[in-house]
């Protein structure tokens, strides 16, 4: 059973800039998406707890080398993914601490 995507205004509004100019990255993270959809723990996503900027629990899933998925399970609803961010893992663009 699949997982629906709901995609927070942030997120969608990052990835449009990160993948503009950057054909590759926007397969990747088109790729990534479909993974998540179909399993969050496939292992190749290296899916984990974190906490976001804001302070709030949720899971980081890898998207490449230092891009990440920041996203958690709808509140009210069954098998819904609410995507939250997407960003770096570390430096100045970090999505989580």
């Amino acid at each position: 059973m699949l997982y629906k995507l709901v995609f927070h205004q942030k997120f969608l509004r990052k990835s449009v800039k990160l993948t503009k100019r950057n054909h590759a990255l926007e397969t990747d993270v088109l790729q990534t998406l479909q993974q998540l959809s179909d399993n969050p723990f496939e292992p190749s996503l290296h899916t984990h707890k974190v906490t976001d900027i804001d302070g709030n629990l949720a899971f980081s899933s890898k998207i490449t080398g230092d891009l990440r998925a920041i996203w958690d399970f709808g509140e009210n609803e069954i098998r819904v993914i609410e995507l939250l961010d997407i960003g770096g893992h570390s430096g100045k663009n970090k999505v989580y601490r």
